[in-house]
């Protein structure tokens, strides 16, 4: 490449003096090529920062292992919880191992009825730290075998306050001789509140201690299963064999990942899916600047033709078109890639930004018009999306991938219309101007 290649290149992004700085054609493809790369960055830090925070939400309040008997929930669950407590306890790399007691219930508070899940977990001698450090109001250990904890955004959502009295019933009860099975029922005292950050379990979750919830579903000294914490999340298959050897198998382990494969698998498939359409936005820019430079070809033919008429090789006339084209992916997708880091890292301002300005606009209409009803608009509901910050995670390695195949995909789009330009000959382009 030599510099009058180079400087004839960077020519022609120009416009024509009567036009402007720039052509409209060249302006299209550099903006196509900033879109597609600006949305990529975008949507795949949010995706997999949202991914991510998911994950790890689970993680953080669910356990890492589960150990139950293979009768599951509903079974008989394990009656020597005790020992294998702290058999699973005594192997290194072991957190904590907690039992714990979980299944389905109605939630009653005054005339409000609400389905939730139901965790027994802990006693009045203390609730395991990992679980404890959820709580943000009342004592960090139940005071009585009566004492409940709800999410913070159960208590919001039905006006519950601390001290309040609240209902629990479920399916599993005690059997007579003349009722036959009636449900289990229980008043309990709301004792404080938790945030996991996890809106489905802030909006569902009920914590009892274990000996409260084994009486509420009438299943005497008996759990349906042990939670275990590790130390490195990342080696949960390899602790999920070694408790498995050391409890025996007439015990079943369980991963986070084993229990929650179908939601990781749901959100890994959406990403692909996500990532590849927005691949074709930009391959859909490789095909704008193909016409871009088409329609360039046309209009230096004669340019061509002395260029050529003055000794001007073939290839030379080839690397011209091509380094435009290389020019056009560079300026789009440094553009994009500044653009894209940018909104990425401010997303959750923008976001309200924009939901501001959205319900300002819809208020002041209501207001005008007199409709007499006003609802704010949510564009990150966390009833859907089951968080309540918008989470991105850039990936360097993403970045610098998308910002290597716009560029690529820019330069090869301009390789057709280089070698069509570098078949032109001197004497028919110059004949017909």
């Amino acid at each position: 490449m030599s510099l009058y290649e180079l400087f004839v290149g960077l020519r022609y992004l120009k416009a024509k003096k009567s036009q402007g700085f720039i052509s409209f054609n060249t302006l299209l493809s550099i903006v196509i090529v900033f879109l597609g790369v600006f949305i990529l960055i975008v949507v795949i830090s949010v995706m997999t920062g949202f991914q991510g925070q998911i994950k790890d939400k689970i993680l953080d309040v669910d356990s890492h292992i589960t150990v139950s008997g293979y009768s599951g929930d509903g079974g008989e669950g394990i009656s020597d919880y005790a020992a294998v407590t702290r058999k699973i306890g005594a192997i290194k790399g072991v957190r904590s191992a907690s039992p714990y007691l979980q299944g389905q219930g109605l939630f009653r508070f005054r005339t409000a009825i609400t389905p939730v899940l139901i965790r027994g977990i802990g006693s009045t001698a203390g609730i395991p730290k990992d679980t404890a450090k959820f709580i943000t109001e009342g004592p960090k250990t139940y005071q009585r075998d009566t004492d409940i904890y709800i999410g913070s955004e159960m208590a919001f959502n039905f006006g519950i306050r601390r001290g309040d009295t609240v209902e629990l019933i479920v399916p599993r009860g005690r059997l007579t001789a003349t009722t036959g099975v009636t449900p289990g029922m229980g008043s309990f005292r709301v004792a404080g509140f938790f945030k996991t950050g996890y809106y489905d379990f802030d909006t569902r979750l009920i914590m009892m201690s274990l000996p409260a919830s084994q009486r509420l579903y009438s299943l005497g000294n008996i759990v349906w299963g042990i939670g275990v914490k590790i130390d490195d999340i990342y080696r949960m298959d390899y602790m999920s064999s070694r408790i498995q050897s050391a409890i025996g198998f007439s015990y079943q382990t369980l991963t986070a990942e084993q229990r929650n494969q179908n939601l990781f698998y749901a959100l890994r498939l959406e990403k692909l899916i996500m990532t590849i359409i927005l691949f074709l936005v930009i391959i859909s820019a490789g095909f704008s600047i193909m016409g871009t430079l088409v329609m360039v070809v046309m209009e230096k033919r004669r340019d061509i033709g002395i260029l050529k008429s003055m000794g001007a090789t073939p290839i030379s006339i080839m690397v011209i078109f091509v380094l435009e084209g290389f020019f056009i992916g560079v300026i789009g997708t440094v553009a994009g890639v500044v653009g894209g880091l940018w909104a990425a890292l401010n997303l959750e301002a923008i976001i309200r930004s924009i939901e501001t300005a959205i319900n300002g606009v819809m208020g002041y209409i209501y207001t005008v018009f007199d409709l007499g009803f006003y609802f704010n608009i949510t564009l990150v509901p966390k009833s859907v999306y089951y968080i309540d910050t918008i989470p991105t995670e850039i990936k360097p390695e993403f970045v610098v991938l998308i910002a290597a195949f716009a560029v690529f995909l820019s330069t090869v789009a301009a390789i057709f219309p280089s070698w069509h330009a570098s078949r032109l000959q001197p004497v028919e382009t110059i004949r017909y101007e």
